[in-house]
């Protein structure tokens, strides 16, 4: 009998086949079913690659327009070495080529951004299209496609007429938008623009803030005439940058739009507040803590639903222990010195996530509590709302196909760079091909990474992407512009199951001048007092213009309160919706006039009653703490943080007497502590604690008053500490000062043990009974030996003396960890105080006093939380006595 062997892979397919094929939120369409066959394909050479030209591999956008009015959006694409592409909607996910016939093809440029306007008012979308690379200005000079109608075959074809409108810029540009920056009624044009360099970017040198860089970008006011003239200068849009995403949006909620520009390398982000005279001013430093280095794409909007915009901006940190460590330098501390030395604010390699505040008040970074700070290298974010819950989430495009920042290459480079050839060089550049991010917004600040159960976790090189509805579901599809592979097209099949959710979408019809209406402020309120905010942009995340149709996801809502829209030029409208899941028209003629000021928020910011107020200099309090740079990481290269810095303590009581509380502030060493006496007006009067000059080597680390020879008056201890002397110095010794009763201090050494101690803090209380009070002194650690602790001290006070009793009264104490807080209380209501002890790199932890001495205690629920805890408090949270 002849046996008959089945092939391994038909039989591997079929074991395949058979399994159950796993759903997911998003399916990848091919591009024989799409018919968009689009692939930014880049091809090296010798003379023209990723060490001749860095930005080859920036990638290049996609653009939603619905460009022959048939109510279906279509999709345009820009290419580097290739043609850019224009594909027709035809339905069902469906699409044609017209880029030969539209005139749109753009086959002799290098195509970067692209965004969305009707330039002229005649009811067809044209296309604006950035350009760079090359270095001929005509070559790269950026692209108006005005839109001409319908040709003989029914088809949409364009004029380029960049010149005639005055905007044929040629700064190397990244990005556009289209906005109205003056009020007057009239889009105007803001281009970004990243001219490539030969020198170092990354190096520190003066700010070129006057207009004159080559990477200057370029504002465009709208005469209305069908042109446009050159504002940047007198607009006040002059300081230089290396333009990777542009966002526009109403920061501070004034009426006005401003604009966040997201720079790579060394110049900082830029956040231009709009005057309201025709002029901006960058105030990055007030709104912005700290930013991305490498700032590339940036999105703004509402993401947590609480009225104020969000920012965030990409980066290129790796998830994987092994991308963090072959890809980021060391961050160095003369890095964070220059810095200071140069005028720039902090930068760090991670994605940055902004939360808005309100006007006036700065922004909230959370991207590590989010949880979406680390993406690799990353591209273009979108916050938009792909589940229909209501809550709008975060997509995230990246990849590289040349990894420079490799550290084993640089190495190599370094290494045999004199004498490998061009393509042994790139041949050892590793690739970042890694699946995109997609991340749930889960309704509490953070996201869930969901890349598996959307299904939008395919390896590419992705740069620009939009969300759209291509098929009219009521759902967002995502569309992806990748180099080497074709366009992504991804279909969302969120109301093709059984569990449907909600929807409402809103197409604005604008004036003349402003069709999509740019600039609109839009507020979906809900019967339990919730709402939904947007502002109306279409240039989104990176080089991209998404669809201009505004989508609010309800979840299972079904009832909408009242939709509310107010249009940049002061008019507005409110209506009361009848029916979700369908798509409404707001007319700007239908809308009235009205004072932004008169509505409610979020179109207009709450009014804030401020709990405190700054009086320092009106009460007389001009202490400003000194303190001499010293550099830790020269000593101990491993530390997490300097020790020597960590800024003055401060002790408040009656010092003088007269029944009005005082005050003093610690020194660092070289200076003195000040003494502030308040007197009954209310003000203060500041006077050096020490005089003379070896008083002032200590540096005060912690500080009490309290009347150690129950004389009725408040004497002081402080507790000598830093890391920035040698070991067995004698400005580790603490010091006990006496008081007169007035306010006059005399030093009583020989009241104390001299223990040569780097300390921390020190704490009060009478835990034997005497009638005296005793001491707590948290020990941090030496110079030189961080994480080892140094000691920690009890203190009892025998009728005026401080005497050491750790080792007698409190085994275990001396050596306990790097105390940063502690806490006299009654931890187990014995009646007997307690300390509990919080530190740096220990668990809270508590010794129990027993009446004869102090037990460890275990058990406590606490002891197993490891961590950097700062400080501590105690108080009956629950309300159970306890």
């Amino acid at each position: 009998m002849r046996k008959t062997w089945l092939p391994l892979s038909i039989f591997l397919f079929s074991i395949f086949s058979c399994s159950k094929r796993t759903d997911t939120l998003f399916e990848l369409h091919s591009t024989k079913t799409t018919g968009i066959e689009f692939n930014n394909r880049i091809v090296e050479s010798d003379t023209f690659n990723i060490l001749t030209d860095e930005y080859i591999f920036n990638g290049g956008g996609v653009a939603v327009g619905d460009f022959n009015n048939d109510g279906l959006p279509d999709l345009y694409f820009t290419g580097n070495q290739v043609s850019n592409a224009l594909y027709l909607n035809l339905g069902n996910l469906k699409f044609e080529d017209i880029t030969e016939s539209s005139g749109t093809a753009a086959a002799d440029r290098w195509s970067t951004g692209v965004t969305v306007v009707d330039i002229n008012g005649d009811g067809w979308m044209d296309i604006y299209v950035c350009s760079a690379m090359f270095p001929d200005k005509e070559r790269r000079s950026n692209m108006l496609f005005v839109n001409q109608g319908l040709d003989n075959d029914g088809k949409p074809y364009f004029k380029e007429m960049a010149k005639e409108y005055g905007i044929a810029e040629h700064g190397n540009s990244m990005m556009a938008t289209f906005f109205d920056y003056n009020n007057d009624g009239l889009l105007d044009l803001y281009v970004l623009n990243n001219e490539q360099v030969k020198g170092a970017p990354s190096n520190f040198r003066e700010k070129i803030t006057d207009g004159s860089a080559i990477n200057n970008d370029r504002l465009y006011k709208n005469n209305g005439d069908g042109t446009f003239t050159d504002v940047t200068i007198e607009a006040g849009i002059t300081i230089e940058g290396f333009g990777l995403g542009i966002a526009v949006a109403d920061i501070n909620q004034d009426g006005w739009l401003d604009i966040y520009v997201s720079n790579d390398y060394m110049p900082n982000d830029i956040l231009y507040i709009n005057n309201q005279d025709g002029t901006f001013s960058n105030r990055t430093k007030e709104y912005i803590r700290h930013q991305s280095m490498f700032s590339m794409g940036s999105d703004i909007a509402d993401y947590n639903n609480d009225g104020y915009l969000d920012i965030i901006t990409l980066d290129m940190l790796g998830e994987s222990n092994f991308r963090k460590k072959t890809t980021i330098a060391k961050n160095s501390y003369q890095t964070y010195i220059n810095n200071e030395e140069w005028g720039y604010e902090y930068q760090h390699v991670r994605n940055m996530l902004h939360v808005g505040n309100g006007p006036e008040i700065p922004f909230s970074e959370i991207g590590f509590m989010a949880g979406i700070y680390q993406t690799d290298w990353s591209w273009s974010p979108l916050f938009v709302d792909m589940d229909n819950d209501g809550q709008r989430d975060l997509l995230i495009t990246n990849g590289f196909p040349r990894d420079i920042t490799d550290k084993d290459f640089a190495n190599y480079r370094a290494d045999v760079g004199s004498v490998a050839s061009v393509r042994q060089l790139l041949d050892s550049i590793p690739i970042v091909k890694i699946p995109n991010y997609s991340f749930r917004n889960k309704g509490d600040w953070t996201f869930a990474d969901v890349g598996d159960s959307w299904g939008l976790n395919k390896p590419s090189f992705s740069n620009g992407a939009v969300f759209v509805d291509l098929d009219g579901d009521g759902d967002l599809d995502y569309v992806v512009n990748n180099i080497n592979d074709p366009a992504f097209v991804f279909e969302n099949k969120t109301n093709q199951g059984k569990d449907k959710r909600n929807f409402l979408r809103v197409k604005l019809k604008g004036d003349q001048q402003n069709p999509m209406g740019i600039g609109a402020k839009l507020v979906l309120r809900f019967e339990d007092g919730s709402f939904q905010y947007h502002e109306q942009h279409v240039s989104r995340g990176y080089m991209s213009a998404v669809e201009d149709v505004v989508h609010f996801g309800l979840g299972d809502q079904d009832r909408v309160l009242m939709l509310e829209i107010f249009w940049q030029d002061g008019k507005y409208e409110s209506a009361r919706l009848e029916k979700v899941n369908e798509l409404i028209v707001l007319e700007h003629s239908n809308a009235q006039s009205k004072l932004l000021s008169d509505l409610d928020f979020p179109f207009t910011p709450k009014e804030v009653n401020r709990l405190v107020e700054e009086v320092s200099y009106v009460k007389g309090i001009d202490f400003v703490h000194q303190e001499a740079d010293k550099i830790d990481y020269n000593i101990q290269r491993t530390l997490p943080h300097k020790l020597t810095q960590f800024g003055p303590g401060i002790v408040v009581g009656d010092i003088n007497g007269d029944g009005l509380e005082d005050f003093i502030v610690g020194s660092s060493s070289g200076f003195s502590p000040r003494i502030f006496f308040q007197d009954e007006t209310g003000t203060f009067s500041g006077v050096d604690l020490f005089q003379k000059e070896e008083e002032k080597q200590f540096e005060e680390m912690g500080m009490v008053l309290f009347d150690v020879d129950n004389d009725g008056d408040l004497d002081l201890y402080l507790v000598s500490g830093s890391a920035e002397f040698r070991l067995d110095a004698e400005e580790y010794v603490d010091r006990l000062y006496i008081n007169d009763g007035k306010g006059n201090f005399q030093s009583s050494q020989d009241a104390l043990t001299a223990d040569k101690v780097s300390g921390s803090v020190v704490k009060v209380a009478d835990f034997d009974g005497d009638g005296y009070m005793d001491l707590f002194v948290g020990g941090r650690s030496p110079i030189g030996q961080f994480p080892f602790p140094d000691q920690s001290i009890l203190l009892r006070n025998n009728q005026g003396k401080l005497e050491d009793v750790t080792d007698l009264l409190a085994p275990g104490l001396r050596q306990v960890g790097m105390v940063t807080d502690a806490l006299w209380t009654d931890f187990d209501q014995d009646g007997l105080v307690d300390l509990i002890l919080v530190g740096e790199l220990m668990p809270i932890t508590v010794f129990k006093n027993t009446g004869n001495g102090f037990e460890k205690l275990k058990d406590t629920g606490m002891e197993n939380h490891l961590g950097w805890w700062n400080s501590i408090v105690a108080g009956d949270f629950n309300g159970d006595g306890s």
